[in-house]
């Protein structure tokens, strides 16, 4: 796989990152440890006939029982996943997380076979991903994707996927956070998904930390990270 487009994307140790849940909220990390994972895959959708639409479904692989490639089980861990496919004509369309369409307007949602919301394997081919399909994913969020073959035979999809596994470590330290919101102290900020549809992502729980919003007041960081 050639990376040279990601490879600025990449969230290296010791940086930050706000992962940000529609409707919720921020969590701030720092990435204290990375490792790059290189996986070839074409079990889902698999074969696809002409013409014909492939509904939103995970990655599994059969032959293990597993029914999600890209699912997170450590709460310390969050995947940075880029990926590529082919045949290029081939449409994809993201569910983050798994059953909540994403790419959508104010005005119109997408659908498998939308004119609109999907990449396509020449904006994303399959040895040179583009930055558009990064995705993070932290502990218990499922992703899927649906598929679309425009072509006037069957094909088979094969998907090459970059899955960077970072250990991360959740900040407690409530003067960097209110540094971070300031824009005094660098953090990469990014949306999981998209707008909209909001999550109902339980971080207590999983992560024993609340959500922070952009322009919170010192005393809602620090509730959120006692």
């Amino acid at each position: 796989m050639d990376t040279s487009r990601i490879e600025n994307r990449f969230l290296k140790e010791n940086q930050l990152l706000g992962l940000g849940f529609p409707g919720q909220g921020y969590i701030f990390m720092r990435c204290t440890g990375a490792e790059s994972i290189f996986y070839e895959y074409d079990e889902s959708p698999g074969a696809v006939a002409a013409n014909t639409q492939e509904d939103a479904s995970r990655l599994p692989i059969s032959a293990y029982s597993i029914d999600n490639l890209l699912r997170v089980e450590d709460c310390d861990h969050i995947y940075q996943v880029f990926m590529g496919w082919k045949p290029g004509a081939v449409r994809q369309y993201l569910y983050y997380p798994y059953e909540t369409a994403r790419r959508n307007l104010d005005v119109k949602r997408i659908s498998t076979k939308s004119p609109f919301g999907y990449m396509d394997g020449f904006e994303s081919p399959y040895d040179s991903p583009s930055p558009e399909t990064e995705m993070f994913i932290p502990k218990d969020i499922d992703v899927a994707f649906a598929w679309w073959n425009p072509l006037g035979e069957s094909v088979t999809v094969e998907e090459h996927l970059l899955i960077r596994r970072l250990k991360m470590d959740y900040l407690r330290d409530a003067d960097l956070i209110e540094r971070i919101l300031k824009g005094t102290q660098p953090c990469r900020i990014t949306t999981l998904g998209g707008i909209g549809d909001s999550f109902d992502y339980k971080s207590r729980k999983l992560l024993d930390i609340d959500f922070v919003k952009l322009g919170a007041s010192r005393a809602d960081i620090e509730y959120a990270v006692k």
